[in-house]
Order: C-alpha cells, then sequence, then structure tokens
C-alpha cells in the first residue's frame, strides 16, 4: 500500500508540474542533452515485489539515447518455488511429526545497457527501446523454527524452477530487455518518467526467467 500511495503522488506531482511548465513554455521546449534519475516500482512477474532503480541517459541523435540502468528488487521467488516449499513443508511435517513452515525469498540486482528511441513532442517525450545487461539472484530459504536452512534445502531439494545451481545461492544470468515509456521535461532542470521494462534473464538452454516491472523515476535533466 505505501508503493502504491507513493507512485501515486508522484504521478500526481508530475501531472501538476508538468502543466505548470506547459503553460509557462508553450514556445520550443528547453534542450536535453541527457538526464539522471532515481525512483521506485513493482515487479508484477514472476511474483510482486518493490523495486528500485537508477538510470543515467545521454542524447547521441535528437531521437536517440544511450542508457545505463541499475535495479533492484525485494523479492524475485517464483511461484514454482514457493509451491516447492509449502509441499517441502507439508511432507516433513507428516514424516518427523513436527511442525515445518518454510519461506524463500530471491533478492535481484540488474545491470543493463541499451539504447531508446525518442519521439520529443514538446516537454513530453515517449520512448521504446531496449538493451543486453546481468541479473543477479541471491536464493534465502528459512524454516521458521529453524533458521537459515538455504544450503542445505537446496542440497537435498534442488530449486524447482531451476534458476538456481543446487551448489549455488548466488548467481548471474545474462539479461535482455524491452523498455517503454514516456519522459516529461518539467520547469528548467527537472525530469519525470513512467516506464515499463521487461527482462529476459536466460539460465540454461531453452530456459528463461521474465520480469515485468512498472515505475516511476525522477531526476534532474542536462
Amino acid at each position: 500500500m505505501q508503493l502504491v500511495r507513493f507512485i501515486s503522488v508522484v504521478v500526481t506531482a508530475g501531472a501538476v508540474l508538468t502543466g505548470s511548465a506547459a503553460a509557462q513554455q508553450r514556445s520550443a521546449p528547453a534542450p536535453l542533452r541527457g538526464y539522471l534519475i532515481g525512483g521506485g516500482g513493482a515487479a508484477i512477474e514472476p511474483s510482486r515485489s518493490a523495486s528500485i532503480s537508477a538510470e543515467i541517459a545521454e542524447n547521441v541523435h535528437p531521437n536517440i539515447q544511450i542508457y545505463g540502468n541499475a535495479a533492484y528488487y525485494d523479492n524475485l521467488l517464483s511461484d514454482a518455488s514457493r509451491d516447492q516449499l509449502t509441499a517441502v513443508a507439508q511432507a516433513l511435517t507428516v514424516a518427523t511429526g513436527a511442525p515445518w513452515e518454510f519461506s524463500g525469498r530471491d533478492r535481484g540486482r540488474s545491470f543493463s545497457f541499451g539504447a531508446k528511441f525518442v519521439k520529443s513532442t514538446g516537454g513530453t517525450r515517449p520512448y521504446v527501446g531496449g538493451g543486453i545487461g546481468v541479473l543477479n539472484l541471491r536464493r534465502t530459504v528459512i524454516e521458521r523454527f529453524r533458521g537459515n536452512l538455504t544450503d542445505s534445502f537446496l542440497a537435498e531439494f534442488g530449486s524447482a524452477d531451476g534458476v538456481l545451481d543446487v551448489t549455488q545461492t548466488n548467481t548471474n544470468k545474462p539479461m535482455g530487455e524491452i523498455a517503454a515509456g514516456v519522459g516529461i521535461v518539467v520547469g528548467r532542470r527537472g525530469y519525470v518518467d513512467f516506464g515499463y521494462r521487461y527482462r529476459k534473464a536466460f539460465h540454461a538452454p531453452g530456459q528463461s526467467f521474465n520480469i515485468s516491472n512498472v515505475g516511476v523515476a525522477a531526476g534532474v535533466k542536462f
């Protein structure tokens, strides 16, 4: 709920500031060579999770930008892994006669570089683009009564989604991404971005790990 309120506030503020800027700058928009922004959002696939990001971009052509992006995801644990945790807990409870309750977390970090095609319409700049990068995932498995059992759980039961090797709790995967959204110039120095990113990380031949993310970011243009 706090994330939803944050996004609503940023969207409302962006709309108000944009309207004010448009009223004051109905002539040609101020030149924009690039921007530096940071913000928050949410992953909606593979599971809902809060995210934060930072991005820097620079124009190499009036309609082409190159960018670098870094993002952090609180928990990207897949439904398959969640179901596995539940099933193993139930089986161990029956087998041992003692209660078992597992919870899991895949903390994610991504780094990517790419290019965007930008169409400037006054202070509004819709864009599409894409890039390549790397996704880092670190898995943690906690048993409610017994603490951190990550290594022993993976060694005994493996990873249901195949994202992690049973000998690794931390892994890096090559990643491609598609980006779309709109950037808005606010006043003389401000810049707000409303964007969507689809990221695909490859962890085995013929297999992939997908992330859909929406977000709002704000910062400065230069």
